[in-house]
């Protein structure tokens, strides 16, 4: 799995979710606490599914790790 590249808007860095695999989002979105996921404006286009970098980068993580140790207990 790939981290995303951050979309910079007013200062502030965030994603969106239909920028990932619908397996990735649904794990995302359930992960998230209610009301994580924010409307965006950029020049004028709303983005409906955006979520802040930084809470991004951390599900990534932990996600990462998850996958990392249920690969060790395979074998």
């Amino acid at each position: 799995m790939s981290k995303l590249i951050p979309i910079s808007i007013n200062g502030s860095n965030w994603i969106q979710l239909s920028q990932l695999s619908v397996e990735q989002a649904l794990r995302l979105k359930s992960w998230l606490p209610v009301n994580s996921l924010k409307k965006i404006n950029l020049n004028g286009i709303e983005l409906n599914d955006c979520v802040a970098f930084d809470t991004y980068l951390l599900w990534f993580r932990s996600h990462q790790l998850y996958v990392q140790r249920q690969a060790l207990l395979d074998f």
